[in-house]
């Protein structure tokens, strides 16, 4: 426990400190420089000790800590890679984070004034004169603005994962949503599914998804909204109420979610399913239903029987599936046989269990490659048979969000990119360059044939 006289000390530190100097660094995870003083959150209770303008300090964040990531200034965590739920969550809200740090809540100490780059990744002792929030947002007011963004035939969709960022993610004139993770939705509730319709019943369950779900679709209608139902790991839902019943997995990661966990607990992903149908009939047309981690054709098909029993009309509603595993590449043709509409390339998990690389493991963040010469190929396999049969294509990982991964989707023929929200309009313009470049490469092919001495 720190005494008095520690932080007597350590406010003495501070001020014999070089304004500037690097405290801690880490992972640039959500843009934006923020400066602010620290607050230390070592266990979800004290996230109510949050104020306007803190600096959020702690080891990972968890959903309950949503409410106090919208009045921090920034977050800093000592756990975490780029698809953690500290990032995700934190570019949508346009707070300023870096994750993977390894030991800032040892390194820092309450009430210290930092100013954190989220984009470089470095935390450093605050100048004296700057003033607190200097460069956040805590509105969530920076979306990105549409005037003059260029017309693209491959769309450009955003992922959203907060329905209360909705509005700031319609507004950024994106396309649709790519994906809308239905996790962080259940997670919101503090209670695991099961734990939930134990207390509250099943009918009160679906109204839950659904409205907020809702929100997603009113802001972006009639643009459509792919949500996905529910792929928390055990880790995560071991957290909340309930989930002292959920079964301890040495990897999670590797374990027991998505479509596999689903198929076990056929009645609770029908009342999620539920929910769907629940908006379908109340007019929101735009809703898609896309199920996560299926491994081969028999996984889809037991899900799209699950849709059938809830009373979803598939002539009418598009669904799909996520393909995130080597087994699902190499089954893709068997997958598009089922019927699905599209398609969304997960890229967080296709590099994970390609590369044998723990996605949220910050020792081996390094060795996260989405460029690597098998990732890519893969994609552009599934890609390519997608449009052989007329089956729309996305990428809904955080590798969406980089240029150079937008150029390349794009000249494979990939149908959409779904980035983060705050890179709508890089993504757009890189995709708009890389549309009229093939193009030109076409036209002047063209020429050539027609006659080789031009």
């Amino acid at each position: 426990m720190t005494t008095a006289g520690d932080m007597t000390s350590e406010a003495a530190d501070d001020e014999t400190s070089d304004a500037g100097a690097e405290l801690v660094d880490g992972y640039g995870s959500s843009p934006g420089v923020a400066t602010g003083p620290v607050k230390i959150i070592e266990d979800i209770d004290e996230a109510d000790r949050i104020d306007e303008g803190d600096v959020i300090v702690t080891e990972m964040t968890a959903p309950d800590m949503v409410p106090a990531m919208k009045r921090s200034a920034g977050i800093i965590t000592d756990e975490g890679g780029m698809t953690s739920h500290a990032a995700i969550v934190s570019r949508e809200l346009g707070v300023p984070a870096i994750v993977g740090t390894g030991d800032a809540t040892d390194v820092l100490h309450d009430g210290q004034r930092i100013t954190l780059d989220g984009q470089k990744g470095t935390v450093v002792v605050a100048e004296a004169d700057i003033d607190d929030t200097e460069d956040a947002d805590p509105d969530g007011a920076r979306a990105a603005t549409t005037g003059g963004a260029p017309t693209t035939a491959t769309e450009v969709k955003v992922n959203v994962s907060i329905p209360d960022a909705a509005q700031r993610a319609a507004d950024t004139g994106a396309d649709g949503v790519g994906l809308l993770r239905l996790e962080h939705i259940l997670l919101s509730t503090s209670k695991t599914p099961e734990k939930y319709v134990a207390d509250h019943g099943e009918e009160a369950f679906v109204e839950e998804i659904s409205e907020e779900i809702r929100k997603v679709a009113e802001a972006f209608y009639p643009r459509p909204v792919r949500a996905r139902t529910l792929d928390a790991p055990t880790d995560e839902l071991a957290e909340l109420e309930g989930g002292e019943n959920e079964p301890h997995e040495h990897n999670p990661m590797l374990g027991y979610r998505g479509i596999r966990r689903s198929l076990k607990e056929p009645e609770m992903v029908k009342l999620e399913l539920r929910a769907f149908k629940r908006l379908h009939d109340m007019g929101y047309d735009n809703v898609e239903v896309m199920f996560p981690l299926p491994n081969d054709a028999e996984d889809v098909r037991r899900a799209r029987e699950l849709m059938d029993e809830v009373g979803i009309d598939r002539t009418k509603h598009d669904w799909g599936a996520m393909i995130e595993t080597p087994a699902s590449i190499r089954s893709i043709d068997e997958i598009i046989d089922e019927g699905i509409d599209f398609v969304a390339l997960g890229t967080n998990d296709i590099v994970q269990f390609f590369l044998a690389v723990d996605r949220n493991n910050a020792m081996v963040a390094d060795r996260f490659d989405d460029f690597h010469p098998t990732i890519l190929e893969a994609m552009a396999e599934v890609i390519e048979a997608c449009n052989e049969n007329d089956v729309d294509t996305t990428i809904t990982g955080q590798s969406g969000s980089h240029p150079d991964m937008a150029k390349f989707l794009v000249e494979k023929g990939i149908s959409s990119l779904s980035s983060n929200i705050d890179a709508v309009p890089e993504v757009r313009r890189v995709v708009a360059r890389a549309e009229r470049k093939l193009l030109l490469d076409s036209a002047r092919e063209t020429l050539d044939d027609a006659d080789p001495q031009i």
